[in-house]
């Protein structure tokens, strides 16, 4: 342990780590505040913490909106870094670009900064906004029939009448959320304890989680994302998992053999438990999953047919808002449940195991 003189107060160097006392810290001229936790920012990214690093970051951009500090463009390219190397790449971009737009041409590191910038995902890509986030895949804007597009006896009402549907780009996750992805989240504080189907292993989708408990994954990832996470509209979930096609399925309008769990799929799974998540192939969007395994939380109100539906792709939140709609068949169902049409609803307090989630991320138009 080490002793320096900062502004004529003590500071305590520990294990290379600068830090000082909060209550001292606050004594300081704004300025020097700024000065000091960019030196602590710096330390902890030079000793690997990049997360810690990052934390001094955000002290330093609050103290600069409280004081009206001037921060120089350089800070926003250190920030990126440390974004990056924590996992936020999504932040990470805008700091960067932050950088770039501040700093001009003649900037030290606008090379870096714009190359930075070009590795970020485009559309059809898979992506992360932190290491251990879900993986998303953007999906592009497009038009499409929602509803039973049959012309058997495979419709219910609910699926009816079909309408047509406009939906703006927006990301979604690859699979399900998976256990881990859920405990991560009950580590930190964002969700309600570690999931309870632990029987199902390692790489297999959440269930057991009421549409209330979905939310508080989703407000988490926003929250230590900085991005708009949610769930799906309705209509994006279908948009998504016909990835382009009018039949019963992404793949055709028979179930085939082995290409999803359920009851009558011809898997390992059937009728038994889920399959790990990305056991079967990915529908014409990169998407895994959408046809069984465990139902799927949308955002939307339970309705009884789509009269008054939205056509814009936005979520349907009136008519019975106490249950939700949820989608896309479970290991346990079979295939007609399985059909991207298909419709049900549950209490949103209420949990079943077969029923999980995936998410959603709103994409700057």
């Amino acid at each position: 342990m080490r002793r320096m003189r900062v502004g004529g107060l003590v500071v305590v160097l520990v294990c290379g780590s600068l830090t000082a006392p909060r209550v001292l810290l606050a004594q300081l001229p704004p300025d020097i505040q700024a000065d000091l936790l960019m030196v602590e920012a710096e330390r902890e990214i030079e000793a690997g913490n990049h997360s810690a690093g990052v934390a001094k970051f955000d002290e330093l951009i609050e103290l600069r909106e409280q004081h009206d500090l001037e921060m120089p463009p350089e800070f926003w390219f250190k920030r990126a870094e440390a974004l990056r190397e924590a996992g936020y790449f999504g932040k990470a971009a805008e700091s960067a670009e932050r950088y770039a737009l501040e700093a001009g041409r003649e900037g030290e590191h606008y090379r870096a900064a714009l190359e930075f910038l070009a590795s970020m995902p485009s559309d059809g890509d898979v992506f992360r906004d932190c290491v251990n986030c879900p993986e998303m895949v953007l999906i592009p804007s497009g038009s499409f029939r929602m509803g039973c597009l049959s012309s058997d006896d495979d419709c219910y009402e609910d699926e009816l009448p079909v309408h047509e549907v406009s939906i703006q780009s927006f990301a979604l996750s690859k699979h399900e959320v998976t256990f881990e992805e859920w405990n991560d989240c009950a580590r930190y504080g964002g969700c309600n304890g570690e999931s309870r189907d632990v029987w199902r292993g390692a790489g297999h989708p959440l269930g057991y989680v009421s549409w209330e408990e979905a939310q508080s994954f989703v407000a988490w990832l926003s929250e230590v994302t900085g991005h708009a996470y949610r769930l799906p509209t309705e209509s994006e979930w279908e948009y998504a998992a016909r990835a382009g096609a009018e039949t019963k399925y992404s793949w055709g309008n028979g179930v085939g053999n082995n290409r999803a769990s359920c009851g009558g799929c011809g898997s390992q799974w059937d009728d038994d438990m889920t399959a790990p998540v990305g056991s079967f192939g990915a529908n014409a969007f990169g998407l895994h999953d959408m046809h069984g395994n465990v139902y799927e939380w949308v955002e939307d109100c339970s309705n009884d047919s789509y009269e008054g539906a939205p056509s814009d792709g936005r979520a349907w939140l009136s008519g019975n808002c106490d249950a939700r709609i949820f989608r896309g068949g479970c290991f346990d169902h079979g295939p007609r449940d399985l059909r991207s049409a298909r419709r049900k609803d549950f209490p949103s307090t209420s949990r079943s195991s077969l029923i999980g989630f995936r998410v959603a991320r709103t994409l700057a138009q």
